[in-house]
């Protein structure tokens, strides 16, 4: 559903103004228009907009941070964290430095190691002096001893892993030898050492100051940027309002939740402001807030993804919601997978107390969606690549003779949902256009729900199709003459003709439309389909390819079982999420007349 609305005008005296604001702005519910600073915006909203940048900056390095187990989060304090940000800039970036000279020392080291200790520079100082130059290699063993040493001036310094790790001594010219050539660090391997165990100790130096300020800040920074928003939103309301009577009059208007006039109303009942509430008028840019139970708010992601609805259009979450459960569900397909899901969401909740309002929200959404896909996972009766009613268990084989369905029930059904969901989506347009422009804009979706219907009753009944045939005539007549009731009312005669050209148009669309949506279905078979062949291949590798050994067997056998569903289930679950919404806004969305375009309610507060 869409909360309604109601726009609200006020008139304020300029040096009363900023109190208004304030007192608005605690008040929190009114959708504010405009506000814009535009080429008016002052230094001080420039300054909160680059400090929120930098505390966002902070936040996200935060994300790292590790905390020791046990460690308490200090209140929030916005003094004390407005005053670190600083020192944690330097912090994280001191710790950001010191982690690169960490990594870069430990592959000189790595480099160095075979080559022993020596400084490098002073023997090319020393070999210098005598007129020679040192140079760096690394050849396969074998190709060293048979085609360098005996044709070169070389020293062999260490073997590794069948490596030769060598120097060449040149004196008047270089020699070309046929290896790789290696570049060395100018230090020592003992002052690299000493380097990196200097640079290790104030690594975690750095990381427990870094773990300390974290938890003495992370409060107070996210109530110190709360403080900076709600401050450049003040500015940004005050430096966008319109003026009037030579600047005297603040001229503020906006829009609030009919639920919450009362609130308004009462809160500036004793205000010299002057203010006006009034219905919304066509053509208004009206906000939009959707106002679901806490089960359908879980799907409100899913249209606002979209886009939000129109003020005077249907809400459609609570309508895509069974869908795109039992779509989830058909897509994944895996009693094993859905089962898996919903203990490890369980898990997550139970363990995870601290969990906040939007991941409470994603884990609920995916215990719902883990449960739907073990209960279409009995359809076929999958679970783990394995199937459930071959194991001849009384209890599965009750369950099995009652939903148990075939790949050609599987397809069959795929269909059927979505001609259902389809002529669903018909219904609602028909609703939509009634409640947008009147019943007899409707007319020509319900002309055409009658004829498919219709048509739908001959092929699966034709002992009905007598009477049906009277349906399709009635509806092709609605659907050819009546599509577009304002042509009559301009010119009966030519609208007539306009309409049964746009009705011929019309019907081809919807010929072409509802084959091509029907067949879009089908990916619900299919990606279940697939995913229960990939896990079966993957039990038939765990099976197969385990040696014939009491130890490693079953050893080999786990993982390649764990590993192989692991990619699997990641597969099959980000198509069961992708595709039910594809068919979402595609199909469902276009065939329920869906236009969307509405801007989201954000209250000042």
């Amino acid at each position: 559903m869409i909360e309604k609305m109601k726009k609200l005008t006020f008139l304020v005296y300029h040096r009363e103004y900023d109190d208004f604001l304030h007192r608005l702005q605690e008040l929190g519910v009114m959708h504010v228009e405009g506000g814009a600073l535009a080429d008016r915006q002052s230094d001080a909203v420039a300054a909160d907009m680059a400090e929120i940048r930098r505390i966002d900056a902070l936040q996200k390095h935060m994300e790292d941070v590790v905390l020791p187990k046990g460690e308490p989060i200090s209140p929030a304090d916005t003094a004390a964290a407005s005053n670190c940000v600083a020192e944690m800039e330097a912090a994280f970036a001191r710790q950001t430095e010191l982690t690169r000279r960490q990594a870069e020392l430990a592959e000189q080291i790595a480099l160095m190691e075979p080559w022993g200790e020596f400084d490098p520079a002073d023997v090319r100082a020393q070999l210098a002096k005598a007129g020679c130059e040192m140079r760096f290699f690394t050849a396969p063993a074998k190709t060293f001893k048979k085609e360098i040493e005996p044709n070169f001036t070389v020293e062999a310094i260490n073997d590794v892993k069948g490596t030769t790790y060598f120097v060449a001594i040149d004196h008047d010219e270089q020699q070309e030898i046929p290896a790789t050539p290696v570049t060395l660090p100018e230090a020592a391997l003992s002052a690299l050492r000493a380097e990196h165990d200097s640079v290790t100790a104030a690594l975690a130096e750095t990381t427990t100051q870094l773990q300390q300020l974290t938890a003495a800040n992370k409060a107070g920074l996210q109530a110190y940027r709360e403080q900076l928003q709600g401050r450049m939103d003040f500015d940004n309301v005050r430096f966008g309002t319109e003026t009037t009577a030579d600047d005297h009059l603040m001229v503020l208007r906006g829009w609030l939740p009919a639920k919450d006039e009362a609130k308004l109303q009462a809160a500036f009942a004793d205000s010299g402001a002057w203010f006006e509430i009034a219905d919304p008028q066509p053509g208004d840019d009206i906000p939009i807030c959707l106002k679901n139970n806490r089960f359908f708010r879980l799907f409100e992601m899913f249209t606002e993804l979209y886009m939000l609805p129109k003020y005077n259009e249907l809400d459609l979450t609570p309508f895509l919601a069974p869908f795109y459960i039992l779509f989830f569900g058909l897509c994944l397909g895996d009693s094993g997978y859905g089962l898996f899901i919903t203990l490890a969401v369980l898990a997550v909740k139970y363990f995870k107390k601290d969990l906040s309002q939007s991941m409470k929200a994603a884990m609920n959404l995916l215990l719902i969606l883990g449960l739907s896909a073990f209960f279409c996972g009995l359809l076929s009766g999958a679970f783990f690549g394995f199937n459930l009613y071959d194991l001849n268990v009384p209890l599965f084989d009750r369950i099995g003779n009652v939903v148990r369905l075939d790949n050609s029930q599987m397809f069959n059904l795929s269909l059927i949902l979505g001609f259902i969901q389809i002529i669903f989506g018909m219904c609602l347009k028909a609703y939509n256009q009634t409640i947008q422009f009147g019943f007899r804009y409707s007319l020509a979706t319900i002309g055409w729900m009658m004829v498919i219907l219709s048509l739908a009753v001959t092929l699966l009944m034709p002992a009905y199709s007598g009477i049906s045939k009277w349906f399709t005539y009635a509806g092709l007549l609605i659907a050819f003459c009546y599509n577009s009731p304002e042509r009559y009312e301009k010119n009966p005669a030519t609208g007539f003709l306009i309409n049964v050209g746009t009705g011929l148009w019309d019907a081809y669309n919807t010929a072409t439309g509802m084959l091509g949506d029907m067949l879009s279905y089908v990916r619900l078979f299919a990606l279940g389909l697939s995913g229960g062949i990939l896990a079966t291949v993957f039990d038939s590798l765990a099976t197969g390819l385990a040696p014939d050994n009491a130890v490693l067997g079953p050893i080999v056998m786990v993982l390649i079982f764990v590993v192989g569903h692991a990619l699997n289930m990641f597969m099959n679950v980000l198509g069961a999420f992708v595709h039910p919404m594809r068919l979402t806004f595609v199909e469902f969305f276009k065939n329920a007349g869906y236009e969307g375009g509405g801007s989201a309610y954000r209250p000042f507060k």
